[in-house]
């Protein structure tokens, strides 16, 4: 995805998410429904992403829940660790001292960039 692709979709009122991603994976969860009784299971994929903030990296998580006809074996993890991904969000915010979005329903796109990943500066370290 190119930048003006990036804006033209910003410019839409969508809210995008650019950071590296470092890892994710499958989670189940569940809860009970109070009107009527019933447990239910939600599958969902939990992202871990990182993106320069003020003076320091951010961290963030992000979850995509996934169809209730899904299973955990059937999804497969995409992303390569250390490149640079649009996320499109439905939801962003910061609670507890940490930042949590929730993905929409469309994939992340990979954003062009050089060959080779960039990694972060150590936690701690001020650009």
């Amino acid at each position: 995805m190119t930048q003006l692709e990036l804006i033209q979709i910003v410019m839409a009122g969508h809210i995008i998410l650019v950071a590296e991603y470092r890892g994710g994976k499958v989670e189940s969860s569940g809860y009970v429904d109070k009107e009527t009784g019933n447990a239910i299971k939600t599958l969902q994929l939990a992202y871990a992403v990182e993106r320069q903030g003020k003076g320091m990296i951010d961290k963030i998580l992000l979850r995509k829940y996934l169809q209730p006809d899904v299973t955990a074996e059937q999804v497969e993890i995409k992303l390569v660790k250390g490149y640079v991904y649009a996320f499109p969000l439905d939801k962003f915010e910061a609670k507890r001292g940490m930042l949590f979005g929730r993905m929409a329903e469309t994939e992340p796109v990979l954003i062009e960039q050089g060959e080779e990943p960039q990694c972060p500066p150590k936690a701690g370290t001020r650009p």
